[in-house]
């Protein structure tokens, strides 16, 4: 009699202390699984994230971005104003007075034959690049985003090149690709003396050679965008495609590609952009040599305002960011209607 009281004591005292400490307890109501159902909350959370986003919008007003707005608008529209109201004059450093001549300077860049050279060997440097860098990142990113031993270590390896400074690696690949370099000297080495050249001579391969020293450098960087779309994509599609007996080429086309198509669009933006500015590289490599075969516009713009010929600079500056606005906003327009949202 006496233990069947104890446990009737204790079984009391276990409830009175679970009652005591369950949440819902302490929060003023009993839940009770007949009558009441467990529901996340999801509603109040919500109610929490909009009231949030309102005290976040109360906390920081629009004027806080007048800073950035103004110092945005003095050193970049500004000048890029000024520089558009310039290219319509003959500023240079030899006229005391600035005079409105027109078309005169855009007229002058597809009259002479150094300026339209530099125009073709930017096209072709952008043309090469941007085929290049994808094709390259693309292939890498569906390489090393499988199970591979030390892929995160290839990874690194290939993405490196875009660490460097262009100096560094131009200077790098001036003595590689020098007539003696060591690029010939392995060639001849494994009796290939055929495929010698003057590769940084030689005003027919010039840029091709130059093209594909910045491919090097930056396929590893388009190849890190490219793996972030791919790990993006949910595994289900993969795996149904695999059990509906799809080969990888099928994969490609109808699942990968079409899943990927924003991390293409901002690689063929930023590679086509990135080759139509390129300066540092042909600089360092050519300086826009032999002779003017490998002048681009940026290189010429450099040497104009080195004359002191900055009208005519301007212009070029501007002709410049007109081409690359409108192929961009073109490649943008074009392949985001063709983006899928899943």
């Amino acid at each position: 009699m006496g233990c069947q009281i104890c446990r009737a004591c204790n079984t009391a005292a276990i409830g009175w202390l679970a009652l005591t400490l369950s949440p819902s307890w302490v929060s003023g109501s009993i839940w009770h699984p007949e009558t009441q159902p467990f529901q996340p909350e999801i509603s109040k959370k919500g109610e929490i994230m909009k009231q949030t986003k309102s005290q976040l919008n109360r906390l920081y007003h629009p004027l806080f971005s007048f800073p950035a707005l103004l110092l945005f608008s003095l050193f970049f529209l500004m000048p890029s104003v000024i520089g558009f109201a310039y290219s319509f004059t003959d500023w240079n450093q030899y006229l005391p007075d600035i005079h409105f001549v027109g078309l005169a300077n855009f007229k002058q860049i597809f009259s002479e034959r150094i300026s339209t050279m530099a125009l073709k060997n930017t096209l072709i440097f952008a043309a090469v690049t941007t085929l290049g860098k994808n094709v390259f990142g693309l292939g890498l990113a569906l390489l090393l985003n499988n199970k591979l031993r030390g892929r995160t270590v290839w990874r690194a390896i290939f993405f490196s090149p875009a660490v460097f400074s262009t100096i560094v690696v131009g200077l790098v690949f001036s003595a590689v690709l020098h007539p003696k370099g060591l690029l010939n000297s392995a060639l001849g080495a494994h009796h290939l003396g055929i495929l010698q050249q003057k590769w940084l001579t030689d005003k027919n391969i010039v840029m091709i050679t130059v093209s594909f020293v910045e491919i090097w450098m930056y396929a590893g960087f388009h190849m890190a965008i490219y793996m972030a779309g791919l790990q993006s994509i949910p595994v289900e599609f993969v795996e149904a495609s695999l059990i509906d007996g799809a080969s990888f080429r099928q994969q490609f086309r109808y699942i990968v590609f079409p899943l990927i198509i924003p991390s293409f669009n901002v690689n063929l933006v930023m590679s086509l952009i990135g080759g139509f500015k390129v300066f540092d590289m042909v600089y360092v490599l050519t300086n826009g040599g032999p002779g003017f075969a490998s002048q681009v516009v940026s290189t010429l713009v450099f040497r104009a305002f080195g004359e002191g010929r900055w009208g005519y600079g301007t212009a070029l500056n501007l002709m410049l960011f007109l081409i690359i606005y409108i192929i961009s906003l073109f490649v943008l327009g074009f392949f985001r209607k063709r983006e899928i949202e899943y």
